[in-house]
């Protein structure tokens, strides 16, 4: 409930109110309206000027040196396990997780950053198929008593980055 002044009297009076409680003046209500509009015209005449400042560069020509190059994407050998890894460690994060995360009995608690990968090292699976096996420590499992123990999980992707061939889960921590 807000509070503002009579407009004959000055006394405090609830915006609720039919009239003054001192001197029976009736209560003007603003008009809802009016400030809806003015509002508008407001937001509209800022986004003109807006658009106006953005298009005022669209009739000069493209030079050459502003046009975009395409980045051609760095091409790893089949046998370089750091090249590979590297490219793939992001990936076994987002495919690999639903699986880890089915393999615990209770709930998981992720410890690692927003920014950080879930896995920290990676090592051939099968070198002549191209499968690697991507390693961390960054999740808890929750047990029977709800204590959360950390664990260590393995996650075999396929050479194409997206298939998650097997999951590993065991108790642990990662050696540093």
């Amino acid at each position: 409930m807000a509070l503002f002044k009579c407009r004959e009297c000055g006394t405090e009076i609830s915006n609720k109110s039919k009239a003054c409680v001192k001197c029976g003046a009736p209560v003007k209500k603003t008009s809802k309206p009016a400030e809806l509009v003015a509002g508008i015209v407001v937001v509209g005449l800022m986004l003109w000027v807006a658009s106006s400042l953005m298009s005022s560069g669209k009739g000069d020509a493209p030079k050459a040196a502003e046009s975009p190059t395409p980045v051609a994407a760095e091409k790893c050998n089949a046998d370089d396990l750091q090249c590979l890894g590297d490219k793939g460690v992001v990936a076994a994060g987002v495919y690999c997780q639903d699986d880890i995360e089915r393999l615990a009995k209770h709930s998981v608690k992720w410890t690692d950053g927003t920014f950080e990968t879930k896995f920290s090292r990676f090592r051939w699976s099968n070198k002549k198929d191209g499968i690697i096996t991507y390693v961390g420590d960054k999740a808890e499992f929750q047990n029977g008593f709800g204590a959360y123990t950390p664990v260590i999980y393995e996650c075999d992707l396929g050479q194409d980055n997206k298939t998650v061939l097997d999951v590993r889960v065991r108790e642990g921590r990662l050696s540093k």
